[in-house]
């Protein structure tokens, strides 16, 4: 069977890196301000903040005329849930018991479900013996994080890690569900899915943590536009863009290079530590991400 491979640019590589350093050093940001804020409110202001920024660039750049009576509003409805609702509240929740290192390693399940809803739903890059064995030592190197974990930050760690591993299987679907989404652009898009995403969880924090925005310390609100504008507003318009230009598969490579970053941040700038059960858990998910990656470069060139 043959289907359509659109082969990465340079700049393409560029635009994978730049989301990796970004995305690498959310985890620090959430770990800052996760203790001060509550995850509801922390997502609150994230999502809010982050459409606000988009709406604005909209607004000065005419985007916000669309023809809103063929907008695919419950498809846009399940990109913002499950795209990046959940998994902003799943990694802000886990981040109380998780260290920002750990939580950015086990970002190496996101490609994996990529590899596995490539193959299964939108059938855009079909499993081999290669990539499946990819994906099982990508699980290997899960259960070895999870277990320096539980030895590390005890049980309570336990539900966090596992948390983490569904929101990186929500990033990964709605991955998938974004590819085609043409009456929209990456900006309009990360736009829409904000703006649900801060509909739900603006009333959700007022009710369940009652915020009190004016207590928040200094390092705390810079962590939280650094998440909003930059990590959310401007990565989410880069994270479609990529994939409109690239696929999801290829998008799915940030795996790659986020572990490592998230690792180095946590190291260096939170004291966190970096055990030797860590860092073979991270040489394997990266080994297994590089063994799916070349599985399906060796398909494509068969292919062709």
């Amino acid at each position: 069977m043959s289907h359509d491979f659109i082969r990465p640019k340079p700049l393409d590589f560029v635009i994978l890196l730049l989301l990796a350093v970004i995305w690498g050093s959310a985890f620090g940001a959430i770990k800052i301000a996760v203790d001060s804020t509550g995850p509801f409110s922390l997502v609150a202001a994230r999502t809010l903040i982050g459409f606000l920024a988009l709406w604005l660039f909209l607004a000065f750049s005419g985007g916000l005329k669309l023809d809103y009576a063929r907008l695919p509003y419950r498809r846009l409805l399940a990109i913002a849930i499950i795209g990046t609702l959940l998994p902003f509240f799943l990694i802000s929740w886990a981040e109380q018991t998780v260290d920002s290192a750990v939580a950015g390693l086990l970002n190496g399940a996101g490609p994996l479900v990529t590899v596995l809803g490539a193959h299964f739903i939108t059938r855009d890059e079909l499993m081999t013996k290669g990539r499946l064995l990819g994906v099982l030592v990508g699980l290997i190197g899960i259960v070895l994080l999870m277990q320096d974990g539980l030895a590390k930050l005890g049980t309570s760690s336990i539900p966090g890690q596992l948390a983490l591993i569904v929101a990186f299987g929500c990033y990964a679907a709605g991955n998938l569900m974004v590819r085609g989404r043409s009456l929209l652009t990456p900006v309009q898009l990360a736009a829409s899915s904000l703006l649900i995403s801060a509909v739900i969880s603006v009333p959700a924090a007022l009710w369940l943590e009652a915020p009190t925005p004016q207590d928040w310390p200094l390092p705390v609100w810079g962590a939280l536009l650094w998440l909003a504008v930059i990590s959310t507003a401007f990565a989410f318009s880069l994270r479609y863009i990529l994939i409109e230009r690239a696929g999801a598969g290829f998008m799915a490579n940030v795996g790659y290079l986020i572990p490592v970053v998230a690792l180095l941040i946590g190291f260096f700038l939170l004291d966190e530590e970096i055990t030797p059960m860590t860092m073979l858990a991270m040489a394997v998910i990266l080994i297994s991400l590089y063994i799916t990656r070349a599985a399906g470069i060796r398909l494509r060139k068969k292919e062709s």
